[in-house]
């Protein structure tokens, strides 16, 4: 079980859902900024907290995106994971274990993950409504509980990315080292596949 609450802190990034931290682009100035980008790669860090095992989690990797193939995410602590999100599948493979295991995702979850952000996904606000405020913007899932707060930098890039769920569990995620444009080969997002 233990295990379990560790993946599913770490795929939450994807499924609720991403510098200067005083700075929040409209949902249109940061949808407009990655629309210009083909793929990416980011270093992330996030710091878990779950309020059901009172624990706190520290994990560190980093995301690649390819608009149009999918999301992968490599996590270097506290555990080797490699996650991958195509379409509706997510597929997380743990490598020290050995194990893999691959899920569809329902249409609507997977359309609402915070990486709309990223892929430019204009339904954004039919699913969550959006508080704009001068440091952020705060998404709260229409119909549910919670909230995803947002802050970028600048440039329009996402740097921080705090979730706060219904249960008490929360995350922040700090995005940092973008690399845009590489020239990533899709062959990254198949399991045995290393990124360059």
């Amino acid at each position: 079980m233990r295990q379990n609450l560790k993946n599913s802190s770490l795929v939450s990034f994807f499924i609720l859902i991403l510098a200067t931290w005083s700075h929040a682009g409209t949902l249109d100035e940061i949808q407009r900024r990655y629309m210009q980008y083909n793929d990416f790669i980011v270093v992330f860090t996030q710091d878990t907290y779950q309020a059901l095992v009172d624990k706190r989690i520290h994990f560190t990797g980093k995301v690649f995106y390819k608009r149009d193939v999918g999301v992968r995410m490599d996590v270097y602590e506290p555990q080797r994971q490699m996650i991958i999100l195509k379409d509706q599948t997510v597929l997380i493979h743990l490598p020290d274990e050995n194990t893999t295991t691959c899920q569809e995702l329902p249409k609507e979850i997977a359309s609402q993950n915070i990486l709309g952000f990223f892929s430019g996904l204009n339904s954004i606000d039919e699913d969550y409504t959006i508080e704009d405020t001068q440091d952020e913007l705060i998404l709260h899932p229409k119909g549910g509980t919670g909230f995803i707060s947002i802050q970028t930098d600048e440039s329009d890039h996402i740097s921080r990315i705090l979730l706060k769920d219904a249960t008490g569990n929360n995350s922040t995620i700090v995005l940092s080292d973008y690399q845009f444009n590489t020239g990533m080969q899709e062959d990254i997002f198949f399991l045995n596949q290393k990124p360059e």
